[in-house]
């Protein structure tokens, strides 16, 4: 049987954007949340949990041709939400405005098939995870624009300490 890798892909996030969520991650309540680490912070593409080693010349090829067609774009950050939209959110995160992240999330999808976890996403960037009970939305506005010229494909590796991620490609947009 071949080993796995837990993949994703994902845009990153300009580090002065980086330095305005840690400020937002510190006004939120700690007894609650647990705020996802400066370092870990970008925008899933495409979450595609474990593939089979030998699939990886597959998904950086699919990354390569949705690349290709892909002109670079403007993310724009805007109020934070909650997921689910319940009494028992798990997930505090900002929505990001993007028409074309948007349909980069769905032809991603639609390239790796069954590869990828197919679930409807709305493009967000996760700032924190419930950590207590009962915790609820931490209504506030971030904001941040930028100017988005790659994607990557990130290996994850999930410890006691969270998950670790690793670069293992980089796309160019157009």
């Amino acid at each position: 049987m071949s080993n796995s890798l837990r993949l994703f892909f994902a845009v990153e996030i300009p580090e002065e954007i980086k330095i305005d969520i840690e400020t937002f991650n510190r006004s939120i309540d700690r007894q609650k949340w647990r705020p996802v680490r400066k370092e870990q912070l970008h925008i899933t593409l495409a979450f595609l949990g474990e593939v089979p080693e030998d699939q990886l010349p597959r998904v950086i090829e699919a990354g390569k041709k949705i690349a290709a067609k892909t002109a670079s774009f403007s993310v724009e950050l805007a109020d934070t939400g909650i997921f689910p939209e319940s009494d028992e959110p798990r997930v505090l995160l900002i929505n990001v405005a993007s028409d074309t992240l948007a349909k980069m999330m769905n032809e991603l999808k639609s390239e790796l098939g069954p590869l990828a976890d197919q679930k409807k996403v709305k493009p967000h960037l996760t700032v924190a995870r419930r950590k207590g009970e009962r915790a609820r939305k931490e209504i506030r506005k971030v904001r941040g624009t930028w100017q988005a010229k790659e994607f990557l494909l990130f290996k994850s590796t999930l410890s006691e300490n969270g998950p670790d991620y690793q670069v293992i490609e980089k796309f160019q947009l157009l």
